[in-house]
C-alpha cells in the first residue's frame, strides 16, 4: 500500500453564521491537507470573516439559503471532488491537487472545532493500519473530542472500533462516500452523522479510532443546577450540565424517530441504548434546566413530525415555539 499523505486528504469546514472560531478552523489544518474547503450554509447577510478565509487561501462556497448540515457537507464533497455544484455559489477556486486528481479523503470539521499539527496523519495511519489488518473502514474517528472518549465497540489487534462517532473531525475515503451516497439532507442538522454511521454499518463498513488524535470542539453551553439557590456539588465538584438551544431538541426528537424507523430492527441494540440515553437525557435537561416547559413543546412536536416523515428545516410553528414567540 503506498504511504498516504496531506496531497490525498482535502478538508471541508461547514458554517453557518461563524464568528472568528473558524480561522483557528482552517489554521489548525490547513498545513495538513491539500486544500480545505469551507462551506457557509446560507448565513445572514455578508460575512466577512468569510472573505478572510478566502484570503487565506481556502475555497468558499456559499449556499444560497440555510439549508442545514448535510447539504453543507454535501455541497463540500461536491466542490472538493471537482464535480458540478447545485445551488452554490463559489466565491474563489483553486484546483483539487497540484495534478488536478481528486483526493483520496474527505476531513469533516465544524467552524468551532480545531485540530493538533499532527492529526491527519494519524486519522490516515490508522485507517492504514485497519486496512493492513483487513478491516472494512467507514470512517476514522478521533481518540477524543474536547476531552470526551469516543466510544469504543471493540478491539481486533491493533485497530480500534469504535462506536457512533460525531461528525466534526472524520476523515471518510471518497470511495466510501460514492459507495455509500451523500449524507442525509432531510434531517438537517442532529443525527446526520449518526445516519451515516448507521449506514455503513448495515454496509459492513466499521468506524476506527485513531490513538492519540484529539479534536477541540465546542460541545454546547454548560448550566449549572442549583437548590436553594446554591449550586449542585457531588464529589467535590460542581455538577455542570451541556444543554443545547432549545430548537435542537425539536431535530433531535425528530430524527430518532426516524432512525428508529430506518435501522431499529437491522441495529437493535443501538437502537435501544440510543432511545434510552435519549429519554434520560431529555429527563436531565426539563428536570435541571430552566425553559423546560418550551423544551417540552418542541420534543413533542418532534416526535409527531418524526412520525409523520416530515424533513428538512423545522416548520415555522416549530420555529416559533424555539423562539419563544
Amino acid at each position: 500500500m503506498p504511504a498516504l499523505s496531506a496531497a490525498d486528504v482535502v478538508a471541508v469546514i461547514t458554517s453557518y453564521n461563524p464568528s472568528s472560531s473558524i480561522l483557528a478552523a482552517y489554521t489548525s489544518v490547513s498545513g495538513q491537507v491539500a486544500r480545505v474547503v469551507v462551506v457557509d450554509d446560507g448565513s445572514d447577510g455578508s460575512l466577512d470573516i468569510l472573505d478572510q478565509c478566502a484570503a487565506l487561501g481556502c475555497t468558499v462556497v456559499r449556499l444560497a439559503v440555510n439549508s442545514g448540515i448535510a447539504a453543507a457537507l454535501n455541497a463540500g464533497v461536491t466542490e472538493a471532488t471537482n464535480t458540478a455544484a447545485t445551488n452554490t455559489e463559489p466565491t474563489n477556486t483553486a484546483p483539487t491537487n497540484a495534478d488536478g486528481t481528486p483526493p483520496s479523503f474527505i476531513l469533516t470539521l465544524d467552524q468551532d472545532s480545531s485540530v493538533g499539527p499532527t492529526y491527519v496523519s494519524e486519522l490516515l495511519a490508522a485507517w492504514s493500519s485497519a486496512v493492513a489488518a483487513g478491516v472494512p473502514v467507514a470512517m476514522v474517528a478521533p481518540e477524543t473530542v474536547e476531552g470526551l472518549p469516543t466510544r469504543v465497540r471493540t478491539v481486533r489487534g491493533s485497530t480500534i472500533i469504535g462506536d457512533e462517532p460525531i461528525q466534526s473531525g472524520l476523515l471518510i475515503a471518497t470511495d466510501t462516500l460514492a459507495r455509500l451516497g451523500p449524507f442525509l439532507e432531510p434531517l438537517f442538522i442532529d443525527g446526520v452523522d449518526t445516519e451515516f454511521f448507521l449506514r455503513g454499518r448495515v454496509a459492513g463498513l466499521e468506524t476506527i479510532v485513531a490513538r492519540g488524535a484529539r479534536v477541540s470542539h465546542s460541545l454546547g453551553d454548560r448550566h449549572y443546577p442549583t437548590i436553594l439557590g446554591r449550586r449542585i456539588v457531588v464529589a467535590g465538584s460542581e455538577v455542570g450540565l451541556v444543554r443545547s438551544a432549545p430548537f435542537r431538541y425539536y431535530y433531535i426528537a425528530r430524527n430518532h424517530v426516524h432512525l428508529l424507523r430506518e435501522y431499529g430492527r437491522s441495529q437493535r441494540r443501538w437502537a435501544i441504548r440510543e432511545t434510552l440515553l435519549d429519554l434520560r437525557h431529555f429527563a436531565v435537561v426539563l428536570v435541571l434546566i430552566p425553559g423546560r416547559w418550551r423544551r417540552v413543546r418542541l420534543i413533542a412536536m418532534g416526535v409527531l413530525d418524526g412520525l409523520r416523515r416530515v424533513g428538512g428545516k423545522m416548520p415555522e410553528r416549530a420555529a416559533a415555539v424555539a423562539s419563544g414567540r
